[in-house]
């Protein structure tokens, strides 16, 4: 026995050691403990069953086999590792959106291929979902401690904690800090970084010869308190949301209701209103802070970004496209809020699981569901608080009253069951048989509008004479108003009467009826005649009263198509006869009195239908008045009662003003109807297709943890703004380590050119690491501490020696730090596209300080029926209206200003955390030539005129202006022959074409 096993033994190691069975063992095992997790990571996102990108998939051994993307045992002619590995320099093909495979991963493949590229046998892949939170951004906020440098050369530079960190990193890196600036290059710095203006030379000279060892700080103080402060922030924050004033796509129509959020914006940097405060109006206010007009104005931030016109109001919500449209709107709210609030790019799981940050659809789905009643859409707010708080009531208890109604009407419903149903469905099927195939224009008599169903309305036929009338025949209308269709205000309860020439004689009339519906309520007869019959036959005057006229909308009318007057043979003696009643809207050719008697009414396309969709018609009627019991009726009444009352209460308040913002009520636009506060059925999209819905989600936001609950506990009643509210609050908890770190970050970055995680807009996995980690987490604590005050943020920023140095460097410091990320001097900067021209402003006397309100146009407006026009080349820029600060201009997305669009001013139709900073021959020519320089230029010139007669003070104060410091005496030599040569609106255009006044130091 021992040695056949031995034997046994021997001629297995044989057989793996001939290749005749080992490859395969070994290929298999290498694949289930290696190579499947790496397929999993880093290809089945896109290359599974489902999606099959490039037209095979990774998922079974099967589907592999048949793509033809692997050759067994032969690594080097296979596809697959050819798509992975890089060839002539050039990046590798795959993975297509993620990081290239290691060069230990592609051998990995190679040496699995070689091995025969075993798969065991049942095995499928599925596609990895992410679940590591140790990336540094997931992680708590760190009580992160300044480091103790206490050799003499710190303690003189350390002026407080930033300091300490800045100077510990840039010494482990062998630099040393510059020197400080002097302090015209800091006040022209500060009033740039803090008020996105020049100083005046009255404040520079002040400042430089201030001996108060506290100027600087105080300097700091009075800039801050300044009203241009919010101003100059605000422009910050519209860059990360997108703000503009137009709405973007293709017919890029006007937003004329935008700028009130703009203005918010400006007032909460002013007022320094607490962040936490500022998120929560954004994404919730209307809920979290009732009554307050900021609640309302702050919800300007879901809208602004771009939005589709023709997707919304020209396509049905119900269509394919309108459901596209919609998706990407959600889209936009879930990207632009959390791109914005905690620098996460969400939007990367519309379509699949986030391939590198711990997301998944079903959690960008739940976001979705957040917003799954909000549009976007112009909405009423109040200065006056007591105002909104009475519309705010108002409104809450119309929504209530239609809530209720709904309700009852559902229950109504659900007791009918599936032969209510099927009676509807018999209605509907015949409804469209027994209307007219076509019909001429004049429809028939209409009454006048009634406020109550209750008032009674007659019209009347005169036969001119007595005439043989042996029965009356009603015809009813056909309008598709309100949706209502055939039988359009027939009266629900009526009389037929007829009088003879003796009774027509007399005043009043003296009638006898010949039918009487007064006592019930008649049927809606579609169109079917409705027939009386006259048993003596001496007719002069025919007249139908209404004692109970028809629903219309929210009012109640009396019409008719057609009366006629047969005698025995079947002849209409009323033809053309003259038409009396007691009121007639006469709005021809539709409606008229003589319309009554023209011969012409609409008639059913298949009568014999027309009668089985009456027969339907009444059984229904009969069986929804069973099911409204006299205590639903008494419900009904009372809802109907308490809507109209909320109504008369809002029409009674001001007017109020309008605001584009998130909102559920507003007024219909073509398709574009309001959800009324109910939210939308979101589901998981796969492959964000709209056609190919998954399971249905509910409200939630992402894990920041491996064991956090997302979904947001809600109760089974909640309102659609408890879905923002819960959002609004897990955004802003204290313990959130992404929303503090992420708006220090943005801070830091509007302060030194360069954030410590230079993406602002991605903390993932995809994005930057941060340079200064401790220093990022000491600040977002310092941030809490001091109330999420962003003025407090900015002084200890702006005191610090790190902002205070010189922007000069050596060339030593230079090789090691080229991008100035360690901070060994200041970053120089151009000149933001705003800052530009309203320093140009500024310095030619033609800045217009007036806050808020409308924006003015840099442009000619030209409506068309499609699309606004906006024509650049016919704005005269000497137009005053339009010497107001930059941040007032009216944005449009589609087509954005050329000058400023040369000079790198944001695209507003995408967030814009950091401005490009590019230099072109065509900002050099836009700068010296364009319109709006060569006025300013002039004005400029003006202006220094009237200040001053002697013309080399001229020139002195010119170039003080412009730059902030007199000019060297070499300088004022030129300056004053050039002005000799060329005249001083010569010199004006050249000095705001200088460096020293395009940037700053």
């Amino acid at each position: 026995m021992h040695l056949c096993a031995a034997n046994c033994w021997l001629v297995f190691c044989l057989l793996c050691s001939s290749g005749f069975m080992m490859p395969a063992l070994c290929a298999d095992d290498l694949f289930s403990t290696q190579v499947a997790p790496l397929l999993q990571r880093k290809c089945l996102s896109c290359h599974n069953s489902e999606d099959r990108k490039g037209e095979f998939s990774l998922q079974t051994a099967a589907e592999l086999a048949g793509s033809g993307m692997v050759q067994p045992g032969a690594p080097d002619d296979s596809q697959l590792l050819h798509e992975v590995l890089s060839h002539d320099g050039q990046p590798p093909e795959m993975p297509k959106d993620g990081k290239p495979l290691t060069a230990a991963e592609t051998d990995l493949l190679r040496r699995w291929i070689a091995a025969g590229a075993g798969w065991p046998e049942g095995v499928a892949l599925q596609p990895a979902v992410i679940q590591d939170f140790s990336w540094w951004s997931f992680q708590p906020l760190q009580a992160a401690v300044p480091p103790t440098l206490s050799d003499a050369a710190a303690a003189a530079w350390i002026r407080n904690p930033i300091d300490a960190f800045v100077l510990d990193t840039m010494r482990r890196q062998g630099l040393q800090p510059a020197p400080e600036a002097d302090r015209r290059t800091l006040i022209r710095r500060l009033s740039f970084d803090l008020l996105g203006l020049p100083p005046t030379p009255a404040e520079v000279e002040a400042f430089v010869a201030d001996p108060d060892p506290h100027a600087y700080e105080q300097l700091v103080d009075r800039m801050l308190a300044a009203p241009q402060y919010g101003e100059r922030w605000a422009r910050y924050w519209l860059d990360i949301v997108r703000y503009a004033d137009t709405c973007g796509y293709d017919k890029d129509k006007l937003r004329p209701n935008a700028w009130p959020y703009r203005d918010y914006v400006i007032k909460a940097f002013n007022t320094d209103k607490p962040y936490g405060r500022f998120v929560e109006e954004q994404v919730a206010g209307d809920v979290l802070y009732p009554g307050d007009p900021d609640g309302i104005l702050g919800l300007g931030f879901i809208a602004a970004g771009p939005w589709d016109f023709i997707g919304h109001v020209e396509v049905p919500e119900a269509k394919f496209d309108g459901q596209v449209a919609r998706n990407l709107d959600r889209d936009d709210m879930v990207s632009g809020t959390l791109n914005a609030f905690c620098s996460l790019t969400i939007q990367c799981a519309r379509c699949h699981n986030h391939k590198f940050d711990p997301f998944t659809q079903e959690h960008y789905y739940g976001l979705q569901a957040v917003f799954a009643a909000v549009d976007r859409a112009d909405r009423l707010w109040d200065a006056d608080p007591e105002v909104e708080r009475q519309r705010r009531e108002l409104t809450e208890a119309k929504q209530a009253a239609v809530r209720g109604r709904d309700e009852l009407q559902a229950a109504i419903r659900r007791e009918g069951g599936k032969p209510l149903e099927e009676l509807e469905a018999e209605v509907a099927r015949l409804k469209p048989l027994a209307e007219p195939p076509a019909k001429k224009p004049e429809y028939g008599y209409h009454s006048q509008i009634a406020g109550s169903a209750m008032e009674q309305k007659w019209v009347q036929v005169d036969l001119g004479e007595d005439r043989p009338v042996r029965s009356i025949v009603l015809h009813p209308c056909h309008d598709e108003f309100g949706g209502i269709g055939a039988g359009f205000g027939f009266p629900v309860r009526f009389r037929v009467e007829v009088a003879d020439a003796a009774g027509a004689a007399l005043t009043p009339p003296v009638f006898r009826t010949v039918l009487d519906q007064s006592a019930a309520d008649f049927a809606n007869p579609g169109l079917n005649a409705v027939a009386a019959q006259v048993v003596d036959g001496n007719v002069r005057l025919l007249r139908v009263t209404a004692v109970r006229l028809a629903p219309r909308s929210n009012d109640y009318i009396f019409s008719l198509a057609e009366l006629e007057a047969l005698d025995a043979d079947g002849k209409n003696l009323a033809t053309g006869a003259k038409v009396q009643g007691l009121d007639s809207i006469e709005a021809g050719p539709r409606w008229s009195q003589a319309n009554l008697t023209d011969g012409i009414w609409p008639a059913a396309a298949d009568p014999a239908a027309a009668v089985a969709y009456k027969s339907a018609s009444d059984r229904l009627q009969q069986r929804m008045q069973e099911l409204l019991t006299e205590e639903r009726q008494q419900q009904q009444t009372a809802f109907a009662e308490a809507i109209a009352a909320a109504d008369r209460g809002l029409a009674a308040l001001p007017t109020g003003r309008m605001v584009y913002a998130a909102a559920t009520h507003f007024t219909p636009q073509g398709n574009f109807q309001p959800t009324q506060g109910r939210p939308r059925t979101i589901r998981v999209l796969h492959r964000g297709n709209e056609s190919q819905p998954r399971q249905e989600v509910v409200p939630g936001t992402v894990p920041l943890q491996g064991n956090d609950a997302w979904q947001f506990p809600l109760a089974a009643d909640h309102s659609e703004g408890d879905r923002r509210a819960a959002l609004a609050k897990w955004i802003t908890r204290p313990d959130h380590p992404l929303t503090w770190r992420s708006i220090v970050n943005r801070i830091w970055q509007a302060h030194f050119g360069r954030a410590i995680v230079d993406s602002p807009n991605d903390f993932g996995r995809m994005g930057q690491l941060p340079t200064h980690p401790e220093l990022l987490d000491w600040l977002a604590a310092e941030f809490l501490r001091n109330g999420q005050s962003f003025k407090a943020m900015h002084r200890l920023l702006v005191t610090s020696s790190t902002w205070r140095q010189s922007s000069q460097t050596t060339g030593e410091q230079l090789q090691i730090d080229a991008d100035n990320r360690w901070l060994s001097r200041m970053t120089r900067r151009r000149l933001t596209a705003e800052e530009l021209r309203d320093a140009v402003l500024a310095v030619s006397g033609r800045l217009n300080p007036e806050m808020g309100g409308p924006g003015f146009y840099l442009f000619e407006l030209e409506k068309t029926d499609h699309s606004p026009h906006y024509e650049y080349h016919k704005f005269n820029p000497a137009d005053p209206k339009s010497h107001r600060r930059s941040i007032y201009r009216f944005i449009v997305r589609s087509q954005p200003d050329p000058f400023m669009t040369t000079l790198d001013c944001a695209d507003s139709s995408q967030s814009t955390p950091r401005r490009h900073e590019t230099t072109t021959a065509l900002q050099a020519l836009s700068l010296l030539n364009n319109r709006f320089n060569l006025v300013m230029a002039g004005h400029f010139a003006e202006r220094v005129e009237q200040l001053t007669e002697n013309p080399g003070d001229r020139v002195t104060l010119a170039f003080q202006l412009a730059t902030c410091r007199r000019p060297a005496a070499d300088e004022q030599q030129q300056l004053e022959a050039f002005v000799q040569q060329h005249g001083l609106p010569a010199l004006c255009r050249l000095l705001v074409n200088l460096n020293e006044f395009v940037f700053v130091e």
